[in-house]
């Protein structure tokens, strides 16, 4: 690995606190993992000495950014773990990491018939085929493709302007997209009421899945395609929002620390959670909440890792009490399936383990629904716990006025 001075000084910044160990949801659960800082950070200094090759143990970092949430020095541990993936020795064509890493492709072909679709992939007979050949776990919970995408959703759908609307532009990602154009279409209603307009262009993954698939090569590919998208399309003063905390965090902070890409610093303070950009509306959008849409059922909240490892808080749950819906946060820790990982045959247990905490947490007590911002999370929550799931957006689009 060609290691940078700022990643050389990074690797110099550690204290071998372990922290980040004491913290890691996989070291916790499977003992093939004997930690982040082992295989990061103190391995990167080994190799850089030795030119050692990587312990291939590193493939069962989840990045889920914890190591990095808690390292008091701000060394980018996770950071480093994907780019020592990259350099593990591939065997065959790791068809599975193919697939992982191009979910748009995916999702396009998905939905050419996304009801067969749906229902083939979920055949137990075909789960084990896909397992044996392809190596996705046959009891692992496959997120489902919805009828229609975002993008067809938004062509019957036209907003009413009272005045000149002000732009933003916005990255809804591969789930919001192809499985639930749901939250996409809740954050432009909200954004409309607001006297916003909102403007997606056919921007390409984020790129996140690729990272965790150690397929750099494509996430370079995507990022580039969206640089050139952003240099198009946002404009002095205008916002880039995002509904998925990967994404943002992969915008924001993946493409230079793991790509070296500097030139997205040019554009990081326009990249905003929704709901961080909701929150600078909080008084404007008071005035558009009905009382009678907070009249729902006691939430629960669970903080994806992405969005912990962002640093900005919890402004959609914030939105939400503010607003005076009855949501208390978990604090369970990660979900386990931390995008594709816990997917794949030889993790699934693994993610099923993590996800006990959270399990224990919404079952201790009567929560109906679970709210949260991630995707995936909302898969392993729903496979978890059997209930329904919600992101703030869709929360918030539910009590607005008429």
């Amino acid at each position: 690995m060609n290691i940078t001075k700022q990643q050389m000084d990074a690797l110099n910044n550690c204290l071998k606190c372990s922290i980040c160990v004491d913290s890691c949801p996989v070291t916790r659960v499977d003992p093939r993992f004997p930690g982040p800082k082992q295989l990061g950070v103190d391995r990167l200094r080994i190799a850089q000495e030795t030119g050692e090759q990587p312990n291939p143990a590193v493939n069962y970092c989840s990045n889920c950014k914890t190591c990095e949430t808690v390292c008091p020095s701000g060394v980018l541990v996770g950071t480093l773990n994907q780019l020592t993936k990259g350099d593990l020795p591939r065997k065959g064509l790791g068809l599975r990491e193919i697939i992982f890493s191009n979910n748009s492709i995916l999702g396009k072909l998905m939905h050419i018939w996304p009801q067969a679709g749906n229902l083939i992939t979920a055949l137990p007979p075909v789960r084990k085929i896909m397992e044996k050949t392809v190596g996705i776990a046959a009891q692992a919970p496959m997120p489902a493709y919805s009828k229609t995408t975002l993008r067809k959703s938004l062509k019957g759908y036209q907003p009413v302007f009272t005045q000149t609307p002000k732009e933003v532009l916005y990255f809804p990602g591969c789930f919001t997209q192809y499985n639930k154009p749901e939250v996409g279409m809740a954050l432009v209603k909200i954004l409309a009421k607001l006297n916003y307009k909102v403007i997606i262009p056919e921007f390409k993954c984020c790129g996140q899945p690729s990272i965790s698939n150690a397929r750099l090569k494509d996430t370079r590919r995507f990022a580039e395609a969206n640089l050139r998208i952003l240099k198009q399309y946002l404009k002095p003063g205008m916002a880039l929002l995002f509904s998925c905390p990967s994404c943002l965090l992969t915008f924001k902070e993946e493409y230079k620390n793991i790509l070296g890409m500097e030139e997205y610093t040019e554009f990081s303070s326009a990249m905003l959670d929704a709901g961080e950009f909701l929150l600078k509306h909080e008084k404007q959008l008071a005035g558009l909440i009905s009382a009678s849409g907070k009249n729902i059922l006691k939430l629960a909240y669970h903080e994806p890792c992405h969005l912990r490892a962002s640093g900005l808080g919890t402004p959609g749950l914030s939105l939400l009490k503010q607003f005076g819906l009855d949501i208390t946060p978990l604090e369970a820790g990660c979900c386990g399936l931390s995008g594709s990982y816990g997917l794949k045959t030889e993790k699934h247990g693994i993610a099923e383990e993590i996800g006990m905490n959270l399990k224990k947490a919404i079952a201790a007590s009567n929560y109906r629904e679970v709210v949260t911002e991630c995707g995936m999370c909302s898969v392993q929550i729903k496979h978890l716990t059997k209930l329904p799931t919600s992101h703030p957006l869709e929360l918030l689009a539910m009590m607005l006025k008429e």
